[in-house]
C-alpha cells in the first residue's frame, strides 16, 4: 500500500510506470495474438483500402456516363434534331442543312471534349439515318435500323449500355461500349446510338491498384467481364462464387480460397447492373503484415530498456517546469492575473508557459476590445435599420409617383413605375438565393417592358410549360442574357429586336430554357471563343468580352447546383437556323419549390 502513494506523489514515477506498462502490454498483445487476428486485421485493411479505391473509380465511371447522358439530352433538345425527326425525304436541301446543323451545334462540340467517341448514329421514325464517325468508317452495308433489329432495346427502357465486339466498322472489330437512347415524340420513336472506345474505362481500372499484382475489371448484369486490362478476358464469365456474392449484395469482400485471392466488389451507380471488382493476392499482402509484426516485437523489447533509461534522464527537466506552471495556474485561479517568470527551454512546455503569459498580458486588452466590439455591434444594427428605412422611403416614393401618374391619367408612366418598383423590390431581396422560375420570368417581363419603353423597337413572346413554373433556380440568371441581346442589337446597332423565350420541362428531371433573338448574331470566331470559355472550369473571360454576362450566369449555375449535390446544369450558345440571331439554351435540374 505504501507503493501507491510513492508513485502518485511524483509525476516522474508516473511517467516511468506508464511507459513500462504500455510497452509490457504491447509485447504481451503481440506475443499472444495468433494468425487469426492478423488475418482479420489484414482483411479489414484490404477491404477498406479496396472499397475506397473502388468508390473513387466508380465515381469516375459514373461521371463519364453522366456526360454521355447529357450529350443525349442536348442533341434531342436541339431544334434541328426535332425538325430532322419529322423529315420523310432524304435528298432535299432541308435535310442536308439539318444534318450539318446537328453536326456543328451538337456532335462536334461533344466529340471535341470526348475523343474516345468512335461514332454517333441517329435513326428517325421514317428510316432516315445520320452517321458521324471520328476514326474508322462504317462498313458500306452498315444500317442502324438493321442493328436495332439485331440488338433491340431492353423492354421498357429508353436507354441502354452494352459492351460488345462491333463488326460495323472497316478493319478489325473493336471492343466498344454502345449507348442507345430512344426518343419518343407523339408515339414516334427515334434512336441515337453512340459507340465509345473502352479506353477511358481501361485507364480508370489501371489506376485502381497499381501497387500490387492484382486484377481489376468490370462485370455486367449477366455476370460477364465487359472491361478488363487484358482484352482476351473480356466477355468471360466470372467464377460462380463471385457471381453468387454479386447477386446477394451491392458491395462486399471475401477470400477466394481456390485462387488464394482477396476479392472486393462494388456496384457502379446509375448503370444497368455493372459492378467493379478488384482481386488482390493474399500472400503478397500478408507477407508485409508478418514482417511488420516481427519487427514490432523486436523493437518493443529493445524499446522498454531504452525508454526506462531515457525517462529518468529527461523527466527531471519536464516535471520541474510543469510544477512551476502549476503554481502559476493556481495563482491565476485566485484572481492574480500577472505574468510569471518565463520557463526555460524551447520545447512544448516552454512554449506553453510563454503562451500562458502572453494570454495574461492580452486578457485586460481583450476586455476593452469586447466593449468596443459591443459598441460597433450597436452601430451596425443602427445602420442596418437606417438602410431598411431608406429602402422603405424609396418604395414609398415610387408609390407616390405612381399615384400621381394615376391621377393625371398617365397610364404609361404609372405602369413604368410599377415595373420599376417590382424590379427594385425583386433585386433588393438579397437573402433570396434560390427563387421559383415563375418569379424569375415575371422579373424578365418587367425588364423587357422598361427596355421597350426606352427603345420602342423591342418585341417578345413567352412559351412556358406550367409544370416548370415552381422549379427553383438561381436568382437573376435570365436578365443578363436579355441585356446582352438588347445591348448588342438595339442600343449599339440601333436595329429592331424580337425575343422568343421558351421554357420546357423534360422527363420530369430537367428544365430547358431557350432565349432566341433575331438580331445581328456574332462572328464564328467570337462564338467559338465564347463556347470554350463556358466549357472551361475557370469560366474566366478577357476584359471587355461580349460574353462576360453569360460567363457570370454559367459560373453561378455551376456553384448553385454543385452545393445542392445536383449535376447537369449547362448553358450553350448557338447560331439560329435562319442564319440571323443567337439562341442561348440553359438546362437546369428540377428542384421543386
Amino acid at each position: 500500500m505504501r507503493t501507491l502513494p510513492f508513485i502518485r506523489n511524483s509525476i516522474r514515477r508516473k511517467l516511468v510506470l506508464l511507459f513500462v506498462t504500455v510497452m509490457a502490454l504491447l509485447i504481451s498483445t503481440v506475443g499472444i495474438a495468433q494468425y487469426g487476428l492478423t488475418s482479420s486485421m489484414l482483411r479489414d485493411d484490404l477491404e477498406t483500402y479496396s472499397l475506397q479505391t473502388l468508390e473513387q473509380a466508380n465515381l469516375n465511371i459514373q461521371r463519364y456516363f453522366k456526360e454521355y447522358e447529357q450529350a443525349f439530352l442536348f442533341v434531342e433538345g436541339s431544334e434541328e434534331f426535332l425538325t430532322w425527326t419529322r423529315q420523310r425525304e432524304r435528298f432535299t436541301s432541308t435535310y442536308l442543312r439539318l444534318s450539318k446543323l446537328i453536326d456543328r451545334n451538337s456532335v462536334q462540340p461533344f466529340i471535341m471534349q470526348h475523343p474516345e467517341v468512335l461514332s454517333l448514329s441517329m435513326l428517325n421514325p421514317y428510316g432516315n439515318e445520320l452517321r458521324y464517325t471520328t476514326s474508322a468508317p462504317f462498313r458500306l452495308d452498315y444500317s442502324l435500323r438493321e442493328r436495332m433489329t439485331r440488338m433491340p432495346m431492353p423492354g421498357g427502357r429508353i436507354q441502354s449500355a452494352v459492351v460488345h465486339r462491333s463488326d460495323d466498322y472497316d478493319g478489325a472489330a473493336p471492343v466498344v461500349l454502345s449507348l442507345t437512347h430512344q426518343w419518343n415524340h407523339y408515339g414516334s420513336n427515334s434512336y441515337i446510338v453512340m459507340d465509345i472506345a473502352v479506353t477511358p474505362l481501361l485507364r480508370i481500372l489501371q489506376r485502381m491498384d497499381e501497387a500490387t499484382d492484382g486484377a481489376q475489371y468490370i462485370v455486367d448484369g449477366q455476370g460477364r467481364i465487359v472491361v478488363h486490362a487484358q482484352e482476351e478476358r473480356i466477355f468471360e464469365a466470372v467464377s460462380p462464387q463471385l457471381g453468387a456474392q454479386i447477386a446477394q449484395a451491392d458491395s462486399d469482400a471475401f477470400l477466394d480460397r481456390a485462387s488464394n485471392r482477396f476479392v472486393v466488389f462494388a456496384a457502379i451507380p446509375d448503370t444497368q447492373g455493372w459492378t467493379s471488382v478488384i482481386e488482390l493476392p493474399y500472400d503478397q499482402a500478408a507477407r508485409t503484415i508478418y514482417l511488420v509484426r516481427d519487427f514490432t516485437v523486436s523493437v518493443t523489447v529493445l524499446g522498454i530498456g531504452v525508454t526506462v533509461l531515457l525517462l529518468f534522464v529527461f523527466s527531471s527537466s519536464i516535471t520541474g517546469r510543469i510544477v512551476k506552471l502549476k503554481k502559476q495556474l493556481l495563482q491565476t485561479k485566485l484572481g492574480r492575473i500577472e505574468p510569471g517568470p518565463e520557463l526555460g527551454g524551447v520545447d512544448e512546455i516552454a512554449q506553453l508557459g510563454h503562451a500562458f503569459n502572453s494570454m495574461l498580458r492580452r486578457l485586460d486588452a481583450s476586455v476593452d476590445e469586447l466593449a468596443d466590439a459591443r459598441a460597433r455591434e450597436q452601430t451596425a444594427l443602427f445602420t442596418a435599420v437606417q438602410s431598411q428605412i431608406h429602402s422603405h422611403f424609396l418604395y414609398n416614393s415610387l408609390e407616390t409617383i405612381n399615384a400621381m401618374a394615376g391621377i393625371a391619367g398617365m397610364r404609361t408612366i404609372e405602369q413604368a413605375v410599377l415595373s420599376l418598383s417590382a424590379m427594385i423590390r425583386y433585386s433588393s431581396r438579397i437573402r433570396e438565393v434560390a427563387v421559383p422560375l415563375r418569379d424569375e420570368l415575371e422579373h424578365t417581363r418587367h425588364y423587357l417592358y422598361m427596355t421597350g419603353i426606352r427603345f420602342e423597337r423591342i418585341s417578345y413572346t413567352y412559351r412556358v410549360d406550367p409544370e416548370a413554373l415552381e422549379v427553383r433556380c438561381p436568382k437573376l440568371i435570365l436578365q443578363p442574357v436579355l441585356e446582352n441581346a438588347c445591348k448588342h442589337n438595339v442600343e449599339t446597332a440601333g436595329r429592331s429586336l424580337h425575343l422568343d423565350l421558351s421554357v420546357r420541362a423534360r422527363f420530369g428531371r430537367y428544365v430547358h430554357i431557350r432565349i432566341r433573338d433575331d438580331g445581328a448574331g456574332m462572328p464564328d470566331a467570337v462564338l467559338h471563343r465564347l463556347r470554350g470559355s463556358l466549357a472551361s472550369a475557370s469560366l474566366e473571360l478577357p476584359a471587355g468580352d461580349s460574353g462576360i454576362g453569360l460567363a457570370n450566369v454559367a459560373y453561378r449555375l455551376s456553384q448553385f447546383y454543385a452545393q445542392r449535390g445536383c449535376g447537369g446544369a449547362r448553358i450553350g450558345v448557338y447560331h439560329n437556323r435562319e442564319g440571323t440571331g443567337i439562341t442561348v439554351a440553359i438546362v437546369v435540374p428540377m428542384i421543386p419549390a
